[in-house]
């Protein structure tokens, strides 16, 4: 038997079958009767009453027996292949994005802590692809993130259509959300449901996801916030350098200059090592003990500061040095007219006993006395300097000892080769005795040394001797020092340790031996600080692997003599004033004198700090000579003709993470989007059946119903708006009830 009911004059027929076919009539009070006035708000219409009961009776009175519930579709149907894609595609990307980030910051903390790290961190760092790197691991994390929050959302628009509902002028929006599975926004549809009770938990999702999309927007720039550049350690390099003679290659004239005179170029960085067992002179003797120091082979300070490890051959010697007092034979003051005021001034003449030196040490010529000519340093105004008066004189070599066999080397495993020097340090007293201007006559007087000033007896102390005159007053200290000059030698070392800003500075003037960083090279050398600690030293740590072996590739004797006897003239044969000075801001008398006698103001600057500092003439003799073994090396360096291969790491300057802030908050917004994104599809797995995301026709088609075809004929005749509609459902009524799909097999809006 056939049942209809009237809705807005339209009429369901039930067929023979239980299915119905609708019929629509014309309803004076659809929305096509809704007025415009010119003041552009719509006339609402009368309430009809009768439709209302009517369509009461339709869902009161129609059979049960028809409706038969919706037929719950497949995941798989429901998400839709592109959803599935996003789902596990994107997921294996944002996982995979978020491993190679982590891997990124983790290399970079290894790295900082010095620890190994993979060759893949390093290749990616130091191709400079690190913000790269970080900024495609964003992009492809933060587009990830979008598709599936736009899944989410299309995924929460059918949960709310299927279960709680929404308002008849937001369902048209709601509906095909679901097909804007790529472009769905949580924001729409957290608009649409934040007026339902019903869907409170649905909002607290939408809003989350909404706010977290906004957020990872700016993924790329959280994640280089830790971005910062810092010297890391480089992979280690094979290269050739050059160290050492080839002779069979033409070697350029090395031209030489006068060291003592000359203002080093740099403080350069070295290495060092010490044995850890060693024999040491008796404790009356200043002796620095056996100090092995190796260059660095590298004319580039870049690549000498940021060096952290080299290995391959170098030259390297031993600086050990020893300071001992003086036995004086006989001494005698003498002021001597050279015909030369760079020469002339006031003289010692001494004969030393043979015992000077100790047992089973070096001496100045074996068994024998030995003499020396010594200018002293007594014409110079003490008021604005704290340096102290000394002079340098070299013994005669003619008149040295040969080598005592006995005493070797351990580094060389040769017999030491000593050269003694000696260190006058004068008194106040000797300034007087030093020519005067006599008005009168408009001459020069002459000097005569009175018998009151001439040495009457001499006492041993520790390095020094000082001599006195009867009255007991001190004329002057004495010491000679026997400092290390061998024959150098290349050694296969290894060189290790932390780079470093920079090498000290020079600071030093002419007449100012003092400055305001007068620290840092002292620091470099080991005083001041402990010997033994390297990285605050700012040098690298030495390991002597092999050696010695000969300058030239052949091994010729004569490349090895040729450079020896270089160096020796250098530092001990060359001297206008026969001798050398220390204190350049105190220094007075002829002006040939003040030009020709003082060293360098850098050496005296250093001679000086490392004598006050330590009060050991052994340790400024020999920082003094090392400064000058690396001037003399690194002026020859770019003569070297033997090539050699050598493996080096250096520190560069490269970006990587410095921290684990950023990286930290866009993995909590990435676990904080995919739990969200996994309650979504859970909650659609369980609350709908017939939503099929992604799918434009279905999404349209669900919504055309008996309920919703007279709102649609008449917008799509009309021209009405959603904004119109909205005012027409809120003037009306219909806004007032909620429709949702239905759970019959039609799958049609119903209202609720």
């Amino acid at each position: 038997m056939a049942q209809y009911s009237q809705v807005h004059q339209g009429v369901y027929e039930m067929e023979s079958d239980g299915s119905s076919t609708y019929h629509p009539t014309l309803n004076p009070s659809d929305p096509s009767s809704y007025g415009y006035f010119p003041t552009g708000k719509p006339a609402p219409y009368p309430r009809n009453t009768e439709f209302e009961a009517n369509q009461h009776l339709i869902h009161q009175n129609a059979p049960s027996g028809f409706q038969r519930p919706a037929k719950r579709q497949p995941l798989q149907r429901r998400l839709g292949k592109t959803g599935l894609t996003i789902i596990i595609l994107g997921t294996i990307v944002i996982i995979a994005s978020c491993a190679l980030l982590v891997y990124l910051w983790q290399g970079a903390e290894k790295a900082r802590n010095r620890q190994p790290r993979g060759k893949e961190w390093d290749r990616i760092i130091f191709d400079n692809y690190a913000a790269q790197v970080a900024t495609l691991c964003s992009a492809a994390i933060r587009v990830s993130m979008d598709l599936q929050t736009c899944l989410a959302a299309a995924s929460m628009a059918a949960i709310v259509l299927e279960t709680a509902g929404c308002r008849l002028s937001d369902l048209a929006r709601l509906s095909i959300s679901r097909a804007s599975s790529c472009d769905a926004s949580p924001w729409d549809i957290f608009l649409i449901t934040k007026g339902n009770r019903k869907t409170l938990f649905h909002c607290i999702i939408l809003l989350l996801s909404f706010l977290l999309s906004l957020a990872m927007t700016f993924t790329s720039t959280i994640l280089l916030f830790d971005f910062k550049t810092l010297p890391i350690a480089a992979p280690m390099v094979s290269e050739s350098i050059y160290v050492g003679f080839d002779i069979s290659k033409d070697t350029a004239v090395f031209s030489g200059v006068s060291y003592w005179q000359s203002k080093p170029s740099a403080h350069w960085r070295f290495a060092e090592t010490r044995p850890s067992s060693q024999r040491l002179a008796p404790k009356d003797v200043a002796d620095t003990g056996d100090v092995y120091r190796a260059m660095i082979p590298m004319a580039n300070v870049d690549n000498r500061t940021s060096l952290e490890h080299y290995s391959g051959p170098t030259i390297a010697t031993n600086m050990r040095t020893a300071c001992v007092a003086p036995t004086f034979n006989n001494a005698t003051l003498e002021y001597i007219y050279t015909g030369s005021n760079a020469t002339e001034g006031l003289y010692l003449q001494a004969e030393f006993n043979s015992s000077t030196g100790w047992e089973s040490g070096p001496s100045i010529n074996g068994s024998y006395p030995s003499t020396l000519s010594c200018r002293i340093n007594n014409e110079w105004d003490q008021s604005n300097s704290t340096s102290w008066p000394i002079s340098f004189c070299s013994f005669n070599m003619k008149e040295l000892a040969p080598k005592n066999s006995s005493f070797e080397n351990p580094l060389s495993r040769h017999p030491y080769n000593f050269h003694p020097v000696l260190l006058l340090n004068a008194s106040d007293s000797l300034i007087k005795l030093r020519p005067m201007y006599d008005r009168a006559t408009n001459t020069w007087s002459n000097v005569t040394i009175p018998e009151d000033m001439q040495m009457a007896r001499s006492k041993r102390k520790g390095p020094w001797t000082t001599a006195t005159n009867q009255n007991g007053t001190q004329l002057f200290q004495a010491s000679v020092c026997f400092l290390t000059q061998n024959t150098p030698f290349l050694y296969n070392v290894t060189m290790t340790g932390r780079a470093i800003p920079s090498e000290p500075t020079s600071i030093a003037k002419w007449k100012t031996l003092q400055g305001k960083n007068g620290t840092e090279f002292l620091r470099q050398l080991g005083v001041g600080v402990s010997p033994s600690d390297t990285e605050t030293r700012g040098i690298l740590d030495l390991k002597i692997l092999s050696g010695p072996a000969s300058m030239a590739d052949t091994g010729v004797p004569e490349w090895d003599e040729w450079v020896y006897q270089m160096i020796h003239f250098s530092l001990f044969d060359y001297s206008i004033s026969g001798g050398w000075t220390f204190n350049n801001d105190a220094l007075e008398g002829w002006f040939d004198t003040v030009a020709n006698w003082p060293a360098h103001p850098e050496h005296s600057h250093l001679f000086q700090s490392v004598l006050q500092e330590t009060d050991d003439p052994a340790r400024a003799v020999q920082e003094l000579f090392f400064r000058f073994y690396q001037m003399i090396f690194h002026d020859i360096l770019p003569y070297f003709t033997q090539q050699q291969s050598v493996t080096t790491i250096n520190v560069k300057q490269v970006i990587i993470p410095n921290q684990w802030t950023g990286l930290i908050i866009i993995l909590s917004g990435v676990i904080l989007h995919l739990v969200l994104t996994l309650i979504t599809i859970i909650m659609f797995m369980a609350s709908t059946k017939s939503s099929i995301l992604g799918n434009a026709w279905h999404a349209v088609s669900q919504i055309i119903s008996p309920e919703t075809s007279v709102v649609v004929e008449t917008v799509a005749g009309s021209g009405m708006r959603d904004v119109d509609v909205a005012k027409w459902a809120e003037s009306t009524g219909s806004d007032g009830h909620v429709y949702g799909l239905s759970t019959c097999a039609d799958n049609k809006i119903r209202r609720r």
